[in-house]
């Protein structure tokens, strides 16, 4: 972790309202302008993680919200109860999700990537637990899950247009959904979505599992971690956004299962995706 993030002088919400951990600095800072800020959150937000629930407690959120008590406790079963800090950015989670479906946008849209994005965070989690992982790693993993396609959300919701036609442009021509987003929005989805999170002050794991959930080897480190349970799950998922990676392992995730020593475990993960069906997601 420490080759990649920024050090700094302290251990605070900087004059720049920087995220600093421990003398290091998530690079998905609010300063830095990596992707559209989002407008149509911005009026009903949460600050720094705590959810507006007065405002939004209608039957509007209920389907999201049992849903996602649906898979908390069936996580629970196997890792006990989720740390604080980490239901804290579940939260934030449910409320992108909720908040973006008074946007102008296409509900289909927005429940795809609900449903593929509560799957990824389950099967994580079964992944996670099934490596021996500590309870705070499984729950990293379920609610890592859950996030990491949030930068879409902020793409559909700012930019619907353009969006749509970068993954039109990545189907036609069968490129990586990451390489025309950066080439047309200047940043990735998971770049956007790390940006967003970091401004309420996301745990940096989490921003990194957002960050890097399709190119885990980008990221520096050398053990199974929540980050490679959220990567594989997205993969065998398959549910997402197309050419976004989901559903195939190209050469370099190969090496990088490989090199972890899990390519094998593989199969034994995509049979685990009938416990994903007995759940209900909304």
């Amino acid at each position: 972790m420490t080759e990649f993030w920024r050090r700094t002088e302290d251990n605070s919400w900087n004059g720049d309202a920087e995220r600093t951990h421990g003398n290091r600095v998530s690079p998905f800072h609010a300063a830095k302008p990596l992707a559209p800020w989002s407008r149509a959150f911005s009026p009903r937000l949460f600050i720094r993680g705590q959810s507006n629930f007065e405002e939004l407690q209608s039957a509007a959120v209920s389907h999201l919200d049992r849903a996602v008590e649906e898979h908390v406790r069936a996580v629970t079963g196997h890792a006990g109860m989720i740390p604080v800090d980490l239901e804290c950015a579940l939260d934030v989670g449910v409320e992108v999700f909720l908040l973006s479906e008074g946007c102008a946008v296409e509900p289909s849209r927005i429940a795809a990537v609900w449903r593929h994005s509560l799957r990824t965070g389950y099967l994580a989690a079964l992944i996670a637990s099934n490596q021996g992982s500590s309870q705070r790693m499984v729950w990293q993993s379920f609610v890592g899950g859950v996030l990491h396609d949030i930068g879409m959300l902020v793409f559909l919701t700012q930019q619907p247009e353009v969006f749509t036609m970068v993954v039109e442009i990545a189907q036609s021509r069968g490129c990586d959904l990451s390489v025309v987003e950066r080439r047309i929005l200047g940043c990735t989805h998971g770049e956007s979505g790390a940006t967003f999170l970091a401004r309420w002050g996301v745990d940096e794991a989490l921003l990194a599992i957002v960050a890097f959930h399709d190119n885990p080897f980008k990221f520096p480190h050398g053990a199974f971690g929540s980050l490679t349970a959220v990567y594989a799950a997205n993969l065998i998922e398959g549910g997402g956004v197309p050419q976004d990676g989901d559903g195939g392992i190209g050469r370099e995730g190969e090496a990088y299962l490989t090199r972890l020593g899990l390519w094998n475990h593989l199969p034994l993960w995509q049979g685990w995706m009938k416990s994903l069906q007995q759940l209900t997601i909304h």
